[in-house]
């Protein structure tokens, strides 16, 4: 990342259609000013907005358009004399109109594909990741482990006996509940960290250069976490647990294999009593059996 004005920040391939951008812009006013020919700005400068396109930031956008503006302005001001007062005012003044027409297209484009990747990769109640998003995420940090030799670990989380809500308080209040966890879980994880949620009351959480006593420690934090939440029912507050199965990446393990050992460590902590932590080992082959967590 590149640091910017004001603590933005752009990655380098973003940071290079910026500054094409201003640059361009610069040439432009060159060309102006060397050639006193009309079309210059009025069929370039509006060519440095589209520059915006790939970068998909407004501030950006409207950057470029008030450089490409100020280009324009600044091109009358040194232009040789040639050109009548009522010539030039129409000509930079249909420029600047285009410059700002585009400008404005391209926010709204940018903003309505934000719009739909935000649909597209985010569950509709809690706002976190949902399943489909999260396992591309997952796959690209399997593939990454495995290159560099750092450790991912995978936990997965589930509400117990979320049906008794449900059936006592309404869907409602169930809703409120997985608000609430996810909420929750996400405050106890570190920005690198993944949560999305898998389906129903249930989670994942994805840890980055996390070995199994790290995804231990961080399960117990969100568990602990979870177990002080009260969720408002009329005159009523319902508290829950939740179980929490954990395992780490072994080299050779495919994504598939990593979700049923996780799988399989939830479901020994709930047939061990609930609210607990269980770990699944796997070796390099896939194999394993979910164990229980050490304390």
């Amino acid at each position: 990342m590149s640091p910017m004005a004001g603590g933005i920040s752009l990655p380098v391939r973003e940071l290079s259609w910026l500054a094409a951008a201003l640059v361009f812009c610069g040439v432009v006013l060159w060309l102006d000013v060397a050639t006193s020919a009309d079309f210059n700005e009025c069929f370039l400068l509006p060519i440095a907005v589209a520059a915006a396109y790939p970068i998909r930031r407004d501030w950006a956008t409207w950057l470029i358009v008030a450089v490409a503006t100020a280009t324009v302005v600044l091109g009358a001001v040194l232009e040789p004399e040639g050109e009548s007062l009522n010539a030039m005012l129409t000509n930079r003044g249909v420029t600047v109109v285009v410059i700002l027409v585009i400008g404005l297209l391209m926010s709204r484009v940018t903003s309505s594909e934000r719009q739909l990747f935000r649909i597209a990769t985010t569950d509709p109640l809690t706002g976190i990741l949902n399943r489909r998003h999260f396992l591309e995420q997952l796959g690209r940090e399997r593939l990454r482990a495995m290159r560099y030799g750092t450790a991912v670990s995978l936990l997965i989380l589930d509400i117990d006996h979320f049906k008794r809500i449900n059936d006592t308080y309404g869907h409602p209040v169930g809703d409120e509940a997985i608000k609430a966890l996810a909420g929750t879980a996400g405050k106890c994880l570190r920005p690198t960290d993944l949560i999305a949620r898998f389906g129903g009351e249930e989670f994942v959480v994805m840890l980055p250069h996390t070995d199994e006593p790290g995804a231990v420690m961080a399960a117990e934090r969100i568990r602990e976490a979870v177990g002080k939440i009260v969720v408002p029912a009329g005159s009523q507050e319902v508290r829950f647990t939740v179980s929490i199965g954990a395992t780490t990446h072994a080299r050779g393990v495919t994504v598939d294999q990593l979700l049923e050992c996780v799988d399989k460590a939830l479901y020994a902590a709930k047939n061990g009593g609930r609210n607990q932590v269980c770990v699944g080992r796997l070796n390099g082959s896939g194999e394993g059996a979910a164990t229980l967590a050490p304390a």
